[in-house]
């Protein structure tokens, strides 16, 4: 009997002469009830992975982004419609903004409206067992259980950093989507409907076609004929995109990528836009994937479709930290291939000892969703709540009032009181606000900022600043402003009459 592999690893046996009709029961495909009774080894691994998305996915919210996101959800299911211009802050109250993430706003309104926080927590918790699933899939070009458990391992390891409830969670979850396709194992038709998604939910939609560019002509290179499974998903990918312009912002969402491209300077100062400074576990782990994915390319893997998705998404990274999280998910297939066969572990074995084992770990994960459901919705200890409701007792934040404060405080005034109770200065939607107002804001940050400046052109009738900064410890001693509240972090000062 001669053994030996598909493309997909697989072994396949030539049965001869004298082997024929001699099958026996391991020879025979077990019953999906057999599989059921008989767990297999990786099995195990996939249960307690997924126990880790459920527990990262269900984590409270905090994020400052998302809680824009969600403020303008409400906005939206208020109004039926999507706003067209800043409903929040004073400094560009009226200004032109694409809401590009309009789609991501609703889900999570809706939500919230229906069944609660804990809503988006669900929603968010599908997104990151969904992305481990399909994450574990695609390590499956590694064979061996070592090779998969490593390749997943270094992903899902940058999670707890990168898979925040934001709508970026929804791009990388579509990009995962998007390369199963592109190996063959999802019929490409699906990527119209997700692509359509995906441009009305988030502006990292261009990495969908980019990553298939990048394979067709990866494969062209290596085998100088037709890529047709690459072709077929890159064709239905285009097509998606550009059905998703058929929504209620139009054909301006399309464009959406390039404009920020025609803004850098307004994303200048903002740590995530920057390189990564490599200080962080979610870098740490991240270099460690890149720089394995890079060797082993070279060394075992030396064809173009892994080589060009490394260099373009590598690059892509290293020199925005934004990227961190897409990168990843590219080089988790890349870095299994080049694994391939490392190790003589079986993942498919199915040995007794594995049923009471995955039992466990099923439970584990069960656990770990019920605990997660019970717990808190929110984590809002970073924000000045304390502060701010002070502010409102005393009549000193209101929709009238000038309130200078930090941009993610910003985002989170808008969740906690809307546009019709508070204006804001400033909030993370560098993309939107004018650069006159964000070069200001650079200098609140700033060592030695022009702040007495800054204020006067804001017209200030207070600031909302953690004390322990530059400005906090200037409106300590300035002779202009008076701080008439203080608590552990924050402080609330207003100019002297």
């Amino acid at each position: 009997m001669d053994v030996g592999l598909r493309g997909d690893g697989a072994a396949t046996a030539d049965v001869g002469e004298g082997d024929e009709g001699s099958s026996t029961p391991a020879d025979e495909a077990p019953s999906p009830r057999r599989d059921w009774r008989h767990p297999s080894v990786e099995a195990a691994v996939l249960w307690l992975l997924v126990a880790v998305g459920l527990r990262i996915g269900l984590s409270p919210l905090g994020d400052n982004s998302f809680l824009t996101h969600l403020a303008t959800g409400r906005l939206i299911l208020d109004d039926h419609a999507i706003p067209r211009t800043d409903p929040y802050s004073f400094s560009a109250h009226g200004h032109a903004w694409t809401v590009q993430s309009w789609g991501a706003s609703v889900i999570y309104a809706l939500n919230e409206r229906t069944v609660g926080l804990v809503g988006i927590r669900l929603v968010d918790a599908v997104l990151c067992v969904g992305l481990v699933l399909l994450l574990w899939r695609l390590s499956r070009v590694g064979t061996s259980l070592v090779a998969r458990i490593l390749v997943a391992g270094l992903v899902v390891s940058m999670s707890t950093g990168l898979w925040v409830e934001r709508p970026l969670l929804f791009g990388a979850f579509f990009l995962a989507i998007v390369l199963v396709a592109a190996e063959g194992e999802l019929d490409p038709r699906w990527l119209v409907p997700v692509m359509w998604l995906w441009v009305n939910i988030h502006g990292s939609f261009p990495f969908g076609a980019g990553i298939l560019v990048l394979y067709v002509i990866g494969r062209w290179l290596d085998d100088r004929e037709r890529p047709v499974v690459e072709l077929r998903a890159l064709g239905w990918a285009v097509l998606g995109t550009l059905v998703g312009a058929l929504g209620p912002l139009g054909p301006k969402l399309l464009l959406f990528p390039l404009d920020l491209l025609s803004n850098r300077e307004a994303f200048k100062g903002i740590a995530e836009w920057e390189p990564p400074h490599w200080q962080r576990g979610v870098e740490r782990f991240f270099a460690i994937q890149l720089g394995l994915t890079i060797v082993l390319v070279l060394w075992r893997d030396r064809r173009w479709r892994s080589i060009l998705p490394t260099v373009v998404f590598g690059l892509a990274a290293v020199t925005s930290t934004r990227n961190i999280l897409q990168a990843s998910i590219v080089l988790t297939p890349i870095l299994a291939a080049s694994l391939h066969g490392l190790g003589t572990i079986d993942g498919t074995r199915r040995p007794r000892l594995a049923r009471p084992v995955v039992i466990a770990v099923a439970v584990l994960a069960v656990l770990v969703g019920v605990m997660g459901v019970a717990g808190p919705n929110t984590a809002l200890a970073p924000y000045p709540e304390d502060a701010a409701a002070w502010m409102r007792h005393r009549g000193m934040l209101g929709v009238d009032d000038r309130v200078v404060s930090r941009d993610y405080v910003g985002n989170w005034l808008e969740y906690e009181y809307g546009p019709d109770q508070v204006r804001t200065y400033i909030d993370d939607r560098v993309d939107m606000y004018p650069l006159p107002v964000i070069r200001d804001y650079t200098q609140l940050l700033a060592e030695d900022g022009h702040f007495q400046a800054v204020l006067d052109r804001a017209r200030a009738t207070s600031v909302l600043w953690d004390r322990r900064t530059p400005l906090g410890r200037w409106l300590e001693r300035s002779e202009r402003w008076k701080v008439v509240h203080r608590d552990e972090k924050w402080l609330v000062a207003v100019p002297e009459p």
